[in-house]
This record gives structure tokens, sequence and C-alpha cells, in this order.
């Protein structure tokens, strides 16, 4: 019993430091904001926390601006920019009117080329449009949010974005600290959170999760949750990375063993300290464990995805 006790207190000492080097690498420190969303009109839910100033439309429809930022793999700062830009232009409310033929949560104008007005409705599809726009501003993550917000609004009173920062800010950061932004940092905890959350469950041959993972399901799944795809099998995730030296492996990284002809065998996911989350073997489970042993491999850092410029 003393044995048993002494292995869970290891264990909860474990998941201590691995939160708090999570939280570390978060840019917001708020928490408790659930949200899961989907295409409006899908047959999935769409829900979220409550955010301080918003009513309950106005914070699902800055969830949605912030989960189609993470897909698209951008960076905090992103969100910040189109919820407040959505601030202003409509307060967070998908208009169906506007001035002139402008629409929706950006207010943008069919005659400007934006989409039709059935497109421009449609949530997530205006907060994509406003993004793939955002990238194509020059240097756009160093610009000031009313210069970053007027590239590409083009409004009659581009000072107006600054008043709604704080609230932006505050906003991404408290979705951004369960929907976790994919900012390079992150990005690292997206990955953990979810390989994190499977701790526990049985190693399957072959199985992708929900229920039970092999070791390359697992990494896989995991890098899908932070909107990045990787290969299926251990030996072509070794060879779709960048190589990372021993010695700088960071957390997110992928690390591998037991060299095999066609590549390694074996596959898992650094957390830091020398250690990693990985689903072992048959008639074992998903669990963390030291890295450092003889047939470790070597280590890759899979790149994130990023949307493509506009096409005209």
């Amino acid at each position: 019993m003393k044995s048993a006790a002494a292995g869970a207190a290891l264990l909860l000492l474990v998941f201590a430091v691995f939160i708090a080097a999570a939280a570390s690498i978060f840019t917001g420190s708020s928490g408790g904001f659930g949200c899961v969303m989907t295409t409006p009109g899908s047959s999935g839910t769409q829900k979220g926390g409550p955010v301080a100033g918003l009513d309950a439309e106005q914070g699902g429809n800055a969830a949605l601006i912030v989960q189609t930022g993470l897909e698209l793999g951008l960076p905090a700062r992103a969100a910040v920019i189109a919820v407040a830009t959505a601030l202003q232009e409509s307060q967070l409310r998908n208009l169906p009117y506007g001035h002139l033929d402008s629409l929706g949560l950006f207010q943008q104008r069919p005659s400007q080329g934006w989409g039709t007005p059935e497109q421009i409705l449609d949530p997530r599809y205006a907060a994509r449009q406003f993004y793939t726009r955002l990238i194509a501003v020059p240097g756009w993550e160093q610009l000031p949010l009313t210069r970053a917000a007027q590239a590409v609004q083009r409004s009659a009173f581009p000072d107006a974005y600054a008043r709604w920062e704080p609230l932006a800010q505050q906003t991404v950061d408290a979705l951004t600290a369960s929907c976790v932004a994919l900012i390079p940092g992150e990005q690292a905890a997206a990955v953990i959170a979810y390989a994190q959350a499977q701790l526990g469950k049985p190693y399957l041959w072959g199985a992708e999760g929900p229920a039970s993972f092999d070791c390359s399901g697992l990494t896989m799944r995991a890098y899908q949750a932070a909107g990045i795809t990787i290969p299926r099998v251990a030996a072509d995730q070794w060879r779709h990375g960048l190589p990372v030296p021993p010695g700088q492996e960071q957390p997110g990284d992928l690390v591998f063993f037991r060299m095999e002809a066609s590549g390694p065998g074996h596959v898992g996911i650094v957390i830091g300290g020398g250690r990693m989350i990985h689903a072992p073997r048959t008639g074992d489970f998903v669990k963390i464990a030291p890295y450092q042993r003889p047939d470790l491999v070597g280590f890759t850092r899979p790149a994130a995805e990023r949307v493509g410029h506009p096409s005209g």
C-alpha cells in the first residue's frame, strides 16, 4: 500500500509539473472557458462559457472567430484583431443588414468581392475571409491593431477599432485558455493537452482513439487537435518532421525509438524534463515515461500548416 501511495504521489507531482509548464506557454492567463465549435447548421454542438462583457450570442460568435483562427494555424494576435474588428463593425452579432450592402459579423460587402450575401452571413466563412485578407497585409503581426484592421476593412473610422482591443484581448485570452491558440509555444501546448487527456487509455495496435490508441495513432490525433496533419505511422512521421538535435528538443516535439528497416517503430510526445507521453505496447496504457533509453533514435518537430494567400 505504501508503494502504491508513493506511486500515486509521484504521478500527481508529474501532472503538477506538466500543468505548470503548459500554463507558462499559454498567452492568456484566464481559464474555465469551454468551447466546442462546429459549422453553423451542422449536427454538432456550439457552446461557450461566459466572457465578461459579452452576452451568449456575442460569446458564441467570438468563440467561432477564435476557433477559425486556430484551424488556420494563426497566432492569437490574429484572433484579437478579428474579434476587435467584429466588435466595432457589428457588436459581434451576425447582422443581416448594414451600411449600403454590408452584412454579417464583419460587415463585409458583396459588391466589394467578399462573397455572396449567403456566404457572408455564414460566420465561419466571414471569419476565414477576414483572416485570409489580414495575413496578406505585409508585416501585419507588428502593426498596431487599428492599422491592421483598417488595412482589411477600409473603414471610414479607422481609429474606432482601438477602443475594443482590451475586450478583444480579454476574450481571446479566456477562449485560448482551453482552445489553445496556435502560436509556436501554444501549438506545443495544444498537442500536449490532447495527449495528457488520453492518459490511462489502453494500447491497441492500429487504434486511433477515442477509447484506445497505438503509439502513432496517439501522436497523429494529438497533432490533429492542434490543427496539424501528420502521417499515420511512426516511420512516416519520422520522415515528415524537421530533425531536432538531441538536447534541443522542446515540449510538443516527437521522440522516436527502435530503428527498423523502414524507420523508427515507436513514437512519443516530449512534455519536458526528459519525459514523454506515449502509448507503449499491448497490455499497457497511455502514460508518462522517461525518453532517455537505449533505443532512442531522435527527435522531430512537425510544422504547422498555414492558410494560403488569397487567390485574387
